[in-house]
């Protein structure tokens, strides 16, 4: 197919938002893994055609929300911008153009796995360390463009799954000074880190209208076990088929293959809730197949 459809046909949009089971507070011990996490975002690096139509996709906003290019204000994106945004409830996709800022490749995917609390990020850093050794890696990130920089996100990874062009993985939290300077809040204003409510106001501004429940990934087979292994690591439920094998985290499902050919996104499958004609929550379920 052409490659410009080639993101739109990976798409397997699944309706019927339903919430997560509370999660029951257990005490750690060290053999325990963590809470597994949810996701944060997953990022594309598409090629150019691909990326000029998503970014002036209609059909694809009219289902997911409109694009934007990004903060501070989250605004449409610039006729030049290297990466465009579709935000959810929770979660959010950012897709990359070829040449962007980052030098990351075409056909690389990100997967930020996301914590709401302090305590899950720092749970999973420690099992990571213990998984990973002196490849595990904290990072704190800065917002840069305020002054002085505004803390933004708590992030860590093990290199071994980060680096490489195929696939990044990492997880994180954000900070609380993050959302009081996007609402304008007070310093001494009760920390705020939960995924929801960072995204909560892009509910009101025509987006807001999915979430990424899962992905399907065709790896290398090294890549793909490092991968498997740290997931299980951070709390994920491994579960063995004939033709892949899934790991279910927290609201998310990873489905990895053993490439035989192309590498890179097989689907995505987003839970979409729009409004209908009567106002109530309606349900949208499409399954778009590559040809």
């Amino acid at each position: 197919m052409r490659p410009a459809l080639a993101l739109a046909a990976a798409l397997v949009l699944a309706g019927a938002a339903q919430a997560s089971p509370a999660p029951v507070d257990t005490p750690m011990t060290e053999s325990q893994p963590p809470r597994p996490p949810a996701l944060n975002h997953v990022y594309i690096v598409v090629d150019g055609p691909t990326f000029e139509a998503l970014r002036d996709n209609p059909e694809l906003a009219a289902l997911l929300g409109r694009t934007d290019g990004g903060l501070p204000d989250y605004a449409p994106p610039a006729p030049d911008a290297d990466r465009v945004f579709f935000r959810g409830r929770q979660t959010y996709l950012e897709i990359f153009a070829p040449a962007n800022r980052f030098n990351e490749p075409v056909g690389k995917v990100g997967l930020g796995l996301g914590l709401d609390t302090p305590d899950d990020f720092q749970a999973i850093e420690q099992a990571w360390r213990k998984h990973c050794g002196d490849r595990a890696r904290r990072t704190p990130v800065d917002y840069r463009r305020t002054t002085p920089p505004t803390p933004w996100y708590d992030a860590v990874q093990c290199d071994d799954t980060a680096a490489g062009p195929e696939l990044a993985v990492w997880a994180m939290v954000y900070r609380p000074e993050f959302q009081r300077w996007q609402a304008g809040a007070a310093p001494s204003s009760s920390p705020v880190t939960r995924r929801a409510d960072i995204l909560a106001p892009r509910a009101f501004a025509g987006q807001g209208r999915f979430d990424i429940a899962g992905l399907t990934l065709a790896l290398s087979v090294d890549l793909r076990d490092r991968v498997i292994d740290q997931l299980v690591a951070a709390g994920f439920d491994r579960r063995d088929h004939p033709d892949s094998i899934v790991l279910q985290g927290d609201g998310l499902e990873v489905r990895l293959l053993t490439a035989s050919d192309t590498i890179g996104l097989r689907a995505l499958q987003l839970i979409v809730v729009r409004p209908v004609a009567n106002s109530s929550v309606g349900r949208s379920r499409r399954n778009h197949r590559a040809r």
